[in-house]
């Protein structure tokens, strides 16, 4: 009897041992499990942008080159010495203003030669009309045979021809001898100087002695693709094109032009028509030969939907953009009217104030939870200089 209590107190302790074994192990196998388990991550920090309505203009780029309004090659039209330079290099000249002065003593004393025999053939002329006058009606009472007044009536015709002839003469002499003093036929700034006080210059010479350039108004030509000369031309119609130049020097600032011409053909080779803008550069900042941008503005399309550009992706089934919504980025169709100036203008799938994902990250993927960041992105153009000055 003892022997057989004393077995199941073996048992139940034994019994009680494994129970006790087993539950120390459940309870370590969940903790450890408790361990293991992976944490959830937090949300992917991102650059957020909100839909913005604003005005957005329709802009056309190019590179255009300055060139003068006018270019004018000053030659000497007399031959002679070079006896003064009135101006110096690179000074702005107006119209009319004295250049050089040629010695006009030898053009002075062919004017005096000149009317001299003006003076001679016009005394002659005056007896030979009055011997002309004396003798007409001397001959209609046959006092002169009618071959004697023929001859004064010769006499007379060649004297006036001879007086004519020097007229002619005379003033040719007299512009010979206003060509000595060289004056500027336009007014703008002057280049190089080519020949010096006391050089002999020649009449038309190939190489001129200064040339002129007015650059106040001054002349921006530029090219632009054919596809574009429709629109051009249509809003020309309607109203006047705003033009931008950009000189890209200190002042960082645009100036205002007009455009003045659209040339009659299409260059074949680069598919492009050439246009002319008009600035008024009052204050020298554009130069002939200058590389600027030119910058067309043809229509304003007003309170439009615009994101970043690059906040638009592309997809198998069209542009797509990130929109955030509690937290969450999700993919939202939508469909792009034009991008232009770092700027998407959105037609459709997005509505004013909606956030989007401004900067995608490449591990960005439809329903990942999405936090702003500090310094959230919002819809701008690029810096656009002030205009300076202004175009009638």
């Amino acid at each position: 009897m003892n022997k057989r209590i004393w077995l199941v107190l073996v048992l139940i302790t034994l019994l009680a041992a494994t129970g006790w074994w087993y539950r120390g192990m459940l309870l370590d196998t969940n903790a450890t499990n408790a361990r293991a388990a992976p944490a959830a991550p937090p949300p992917m920090t991102v650059q957020l942008a909100a839909v913005e309505q604003r005005d957005v203009p329709i802009r056309l780029h190019a590179v255009g080159e300055v060139e003068a309004l006018q270019s004018v090659a000053v030659r000497a039209q007399v031959s002679g010495v070079l006896e003064n330079v009135a101006f110096t290099e690179g000074a702005t000249v107006a119209a009319g203003q004295l250049l050089f002065e040629i010695d006009p003593r030898s053009y002075q004393a062919a004017v005096d030669q000149a009317a001299a025999r003006l003076q001679r053939d016009q005394a002659r002329l005056a007896n030979a009309r009055a011997q002309y006058e004396r003798l007409a009606p001397l001959a209609k009472q046959d006092y002169v045979t009618a071959s004697e007044l023929a001859d004064a009536h010769a006499e007379h015709r060649q004297a006036q021809a001879d007086v004519a002839a020097d007229k002619a003469e005379l003033e040719a002499a007299r512009i010979d001898l206003e060509r000595t003093r060289i004056k500027a036929p336009i007014a703008g700034r002057t280049g190089t100087i080519a020949l010096d006080a006391g050089n002999v210059v020649s009449a038309n010479a190939q190489s001129p002695l200064v040339v002129i350039n007015q650059v106040a108004p001054i002349s921006i030509r530029f090219n632009v693709a054919q596809d574009a000369l429709g629109r051009i031309r249509r809003y020309q119609r309607e109203h006047s094109i705003r033009i931008r130049i950009d000189p890209h020097d200190v002042e960082r600032q645009s100036i205002a032009a007009k455009l003045v011409f659209i040339d009659n053909s299409v260059d074949r080779d680069t598919g492009t028509v050439m246009l002319k803008a008009r600035a008024a550069n009052e204050h020298d900042r554009l130069w002939p030969g200058q590389f600027v941008s030119v910058t067309l503005e043809l229509v304003e399309h007003q309170q439009v939907l615009v994101v970043p550009a690059i906040a638009v992706q592309p997809g198998q089934d069209g542009p797509y953009v990130f929109q955030v919504e509690q937290g969450v980025a999700r993919v939202q169709p939508v469909e792009v009217a034009r991008q232009q100036d770092g700027l998407a203008v959105i037609a459709a799938g997005l509505e004013v104030n909606d956030r989007v994902v401004a900067k995608v990250p490449r591990s960005l993927a439809d329903g990942t939870r999405v936090q702003a960041a500090s310094t959230p992105s919002t819809p701008s153009t690029p810096e656009r200089p002030a205009d300076a000055g202004t175009m009638d």
